[in-house]
């Protein structure tokens, strides 16, 4: 299931990402607070970093404009960097997909109910449209996506690897590391990991660095923000058509609840 979520807004900071996380969890709290307790249990919890069934990405408007600002991450964290200032009377485009029905349920309602979402830093997203979008059905084992928010893979030692030129580890790598990551997030969200092992195939893609808010960061390095090495555009997938599609559902990659991993079927 997918939905298209537009919002009047003046401007928006380069740290959005987490904002629209809590967004997203005030949304679900406001239609049943026992079902986002579940999904985002305490940090303290076995299962607070299970993957998340969903996926999101944001889309600025077209015309926009880049200034150097004060923007507070937290009530203790202040940094100068890039703003982006909109036209007037344009929309901001908020999209989230996921395999759960009850998730999307849950989210729309409570988009609904809330009408407007306080963003911080003097911005506040009024509520326009929410509607559904048409999914795509996966039937073939060969699939071509088209990233809408940025991928990211990484190892187990929490380094990033790509798949481009100069990402540097062979393409045959690359594919050891993204079934690796894609068998352990369908294990958590289906209980069954891959069908059947997947190919990526490279077709047009860049490498995108990522300014990335979290107040768990924070607090474990000291840092305002990390930096997260990505990568979009389009690529090929090969494998079971069941795990193409949960895929396209739920995300690509690894923090895909954090407005990462979002792709379209081509």
């Amino acid at each position: 299931m997918r939905i298209k979520v537009t919002f009047k807004a003046d401007k928006i900071p380069i740290f959005y990402r987490h904002r629209f996380m809590s967004l997203i969890k005030e949304a679900i709290e406001k239609s049943d607070a026992e079902y986002k307790k579940s999904l985002y249990p305490d940090k303290d919890s076995e299962h607070s970093k299970i993957a998340k069934p969903f996926c999101f990405s944001v889309s600025m408007p077209l015309g926009r404009t880049a200034k150097k600002e004060k923007i507070i991450i937290d009530e203790n964290v202040e940094i100068e960097d890039s703003v982006f200032y909109f036209p007037e009377n344009s929309s901001l485009s908020f999209y989230v997909s996921s395999s759960e029905y009850q998730f999307m349920v849950y989210l729309y309602n409570g988009l609904l109910e809330m009408k407007s979402f306080p963003f911080g830093n003097n911005i506040n997203l009024i509520l326009e449209r929410v509607f559904m979008l048409n999914e795509k059905k996966i039937t073939n084992d060969e699939v071509t996506f088209k990233t809408n928010s940025p991928v990211l893979i990484e190892n187990k030692e929490g380094k990033p690897i790509l798949p481009i030129s100069g990402g540097q580890i062979p393409i045959d790598s690359f594919n050891e590391h993204f079934n690796a990551v894609h068998d352990r997030i369908l294990k958590d969200i289906r209980g069954d990991g891959l069908y059947r092992e997947m190919e990526f195939v490279p077709v047009k893609l860049k490498k995108q660095v990522v300014k990335h808010a979290m107040k768990g960061f924070r607090e474990k390095t000291g840092k305002p923000y990390m930096t997260l090495t990505c990568f979009e555009g389009c690529f090929k997938l090969k494998g079971d058509p069941r795990d193409l599609q949960m895929l396209y559902q739920i995300g690509i990659g690894l923090r895909t609840g954090q407005g990462f991993g979002m792709v379209e079927a081509l």
